[in-house]
């Protein structure tokens, strides 16, 4: 079979594969472009009153709950609250005076941080939803559950979601962006199949193959060719696309591999502890206003004044640092700074901020001393390296950002239509060659 008539054999489902993840390549800039984003990007400042509080520890075990990842003392409406995390589901929320359990506390606190995310502070709330699993609206990028979904009485359905568990927000999204997602994920990769994630792979490596090869005996026919009018304008087109189609597909399957749900680490969680070996409650100095009490990785408490934290409990460490290094299972002597922005190998797919980066002879290791735990451990391996690289600049072409996000984005799009008229021109004349025999 000769190269010719394997390029029309695989033309119309290479060439239909290639028009539509082009086209949501396409697609890609444009929810870049027109997301929503937050008015306020850091977290509310919370001063917390430690006089007259219950011990956590006898309200909980009154409450049923032995165990936990994160106890946080949580001012909402002006009245303390201890919030008690629990493995993907709706926090423990007690009257810290009395230590009664209590509904609807929790709710109204996320109401409260996206009214501030949304520097909407008297926002009518049209519905509020506890998430505890990860979907298409709420994709596993996003890293934190559970978070609460809070869509704010806007024209565009401004929805945000934020975790209670130490006022983050974890998304902001709206109508759009929620219609363009879903087209992105759904088409793009073919996330409706990702429950069965072996099927998912093999139907993509399956259409990336006809795309690949359609493209290889195609190329053996450019040397050649010498047609005119449309096949012609065809053939120059395919010259250009060639390279593009090279980069997209092989930088795309090597994506597909190595960020596979099928070998990637589990998301970050803290270790539980028992509720019931929690020290007393610390104190402050009068005059001092403390932004933050909590305690998370071990039954010691952690007592915020601005940014600064102070630990207390058996065995506590002196500062974050000392914290830091021990979360980490690194030596006294080892590097620790402090991370307040993404970059630098800490990117905005881990989501927490701010982070300890702890340094050892070997490794680098990023550490959240408020939630207790390892919030990224880079796994710098060879292949996840060229991953990145090839990622980033072959499929993003980030290599372009000196010119400006806005220029990049306008060289990917214009990449991507080249590949769609070369495919939309190959149908046209596949169409015409059936009607003429």
């Amino acid at each position: 079979m000769s190269a010719r008539t394997i390029h029309r054999k695989l033309a119309w489902v290479a060439g239909l594969v290639a028009v539509l993840w082009s086209a949501t390549g396409f697609l890609h800039p444009v929810m870049s472009w027109t997301a929503p984003r937050p008015a306020v990007q850091a977290p509310p400042v919370q001063a917390v009153t430690l006089d007259g509080l219950m011990p956590p520890a006898t309200a909980l075990a009154a409450a049923g709950v032995t165990e936990t990842t994160l106890v946080r003392l949580v001012m909402v409406d002006g009245k303390p609250y201890w919030f008690a995390a629990r493995e993907n589901t709706q926090r423990t929320v007690l009257d810290a005076k009395t230590g009664t359990a209590v509904t609807g506390v929790e709710e109204r606190h996320a109401i409260g941080l996206a009214r501030h995310y949304a520097g909407l502070p008297d926002a009518e709330v049209e519905t509020t939803r506890l998430i505890t699993a990860f979907s298409t609206d709420y994709p596993s990028v996003n890293r934190l559950l559970p978070v609460w979904e809070v869509r704010v009485a806007t024209p565009d359905g401004l929805t945000l979601y934020v975790d209670t568990g130490l006022d983050r927000l974890a998304a902001v999204t709206n109508d759009q962006r929620r219609v363009l997602l879903s087209i992105f994920q759904n088409v793009h990769t073919l996330k409706f199949l990702e429950p069965i994630e072996p099927l998912r792979l093999a139907a993509i490596f399956a259409l990336i193959g006809t795309v690949i090869a359609t493209t290889v005996f195609g190329a053996t026919m450019l040397w050649r060719s010498r047609g005119r009018g449309l096949r012609r304008v065809h053939t120059l087109a395919a010259w250009a696309a060639l390279p593009l189609v090279a980069m997209f597909t092989l930088s795309g399957t090597l994506h597909l591999f190595v960020t596979s749900s099928l070998w990637a680490e589990p998301a970050p969680r803290a270790s539980p502890f028992a509720v019931s070996q929690l020290p007393p409650i610390p104190g402050a100095e009068p005059g001092i206003t403390v932004n933050e009490l909590t305690a998370a990785g071990g039954p010691l408490w952690r007592l915020q004044v601005e940014e600064t934290g102070y630990y207390f409990g058996a065995n506590a460490p002196d500062t974050d640092e000392d914290r830091a290094r021990a979360l980490g299972g690194a030596p006294a002597e080892a590097s620790v700074s402090r991370v307040t922005r993404f970059g630098d190998g800490y990117g905005f797919i881990n989501k927490r901020l701010p982070v300890w980066r702890v340094d050892t002879q070997s490794s680098a290791v990023f550490v959240d001393v408020r939630e207790g735990l390892i919030a990224a451990r880079p796994n710098e391996t060879l292949m996840t390296r060229l991953e990145g690289w090839t990622f980033d600049n072959l499929h993003k072409w980030e290599f372009l950002n000196p010119l400006g996000r806005r220029n990049r984005d306008y060289a990917t799009m214009a990449a991507t239509a080249i590949v769609i008229l070369v495919a939309m021109l190959g149908f046209v004349l596949t169409a015409r060659r059936k009607r003429q025999s």
